[in-house]
């Protein structure tokens, strides 16, 4: 299980082993596509549709754990027309190579390159399953199938990040 918002659900119904950014269970080649895509979904998504995807942000805030800062972040992914295409929450570890602002409105792809930070990205779950929350969100009572991986800067870790993708996202590939 994993916790939205501290407080909403999302509910494992399946979990796909991944190795090497390789999933072996047999889904539609579409979702291994983005599923295991270790480049800027953003920027997929706006090739994709042809339209512009805007980034709203409905939380972000710093903590202190462990005598360590962290910034909790939470957007929706949109297209022009609002359609909620991507839901991402993020734990980013504030240290030395992460002086990256992470900005209202711009995606976290865009402000990488435009930093030329050389980043890795390690997928570390994929999974599907269920959460009222993003049900309501996505206007879907569908599946959703959802990511998690690890992103690092010279071998240190940036951040976390969970993203949940509705069913029918599939259909505007």
């Amino acid at each position: 299980m994993i916790y939205i918002n501290n407080k909403y659900k999302f509910y494992k119904t399946t979990n796909l082993y991944i190795s090497n950014n390789f999933i072996e269970a047999p889904i539609p080649k579409a979702w291994k596509l983005i599923l295991t895509s270790d480049g800027s979904f953003t920027q997929n998504l706006n090739s994709i549709t042809n339209k512009i995807i805007n980034v709203d942000i409905k939380k972000q805030y710093t903590q202190d754990y462990a005598n360590k800062k962290q910034i909790i972040r939470q957007v929706w992914l949109q297209d022009t027309d609002h359609n909620k295409l991507t839901f991402a929450q993020s734990l980013w570890y504030i240290n030395k190579y992460s002086n990256i602002y992470l900005s209202d409105n711009i995606p976290v792809g865009q402000l990488f390159l435009e930093s030329g930070m050389d980043i890795y990205k390690s997928i570390e779950e994929i999974y599907c399953g269920h959460s009222i929350y993003l049900e309501h969100h996505f206007n879907s009572k569908d599946i959703i199938w959802g990511r998690k991986y690890k992103m690092y800067c010279r071998k240190q870790i940036l951040a976390i990040i969970y993203e949940f993708f509705p069913a029918h996202i599939i259909n505007i590939i």
